[in-house]
């Protein structure tokens, strides 16, 4: 029996060293294969998160200054004077249309009183009034 399961032994590393060359072939030509697009990608990757990192410190960099702007006392200040400035524009305007509406209307009245008085004149031209 021992003898059997050397020959068996035997037999099942000759048939390995048989397949290790081919095997060995058939991997490194598909290492080869492979090998190129995959450093690539993984140059690519890296450029990538090198990229990534550049823009995510851009990114806080701008907030920090956004963040330092808004707390700053002269952006308040000029916020609460455009609020006030905001409401005296409003303000204005609301007059200019009141203004023009009255000036509108003072038109119309001038208009109407000349052509009442345009009439009296033409009247007093067709009958002149009579001397007593």
């Amino acid at each position: 029996m021992a003898g059997e399961t050397e020959k068996i032994q035997s037999d099942a590393l000759h048939e390995e060293n048989l397949y290790e060359g081919p095997v060995r072939s058939v991997t490194k030509g598909f290492v080869n294969l492979l090998e190129p697009p995959l450093k690539e990608v993984r140059r690519q990757l890296n450029e990538l998160q090198e990229t990534q990192a550049k823009l995510y410190e851009k990114i806080h960099e701008e907030n920090l200054i956004l963040s330092n702007i808004q707390h700053s006392m002269e952006l308040q200040g000029m916020l609460n004077k455009m609020k006030i400035y905001n409401s005296k524009l409003k303000s204005i305007k609301k007059n200019i249309r009141g203004i023009h509406e009255r000036s509108t209307k003072l038109k119309k009245r001038a208009i109407r009183l000349q052509q009442l008085k345009q009439n009296e004149v033409g009247e007093i031209i067709v009958n002149p009034p009579e001397n007593k």
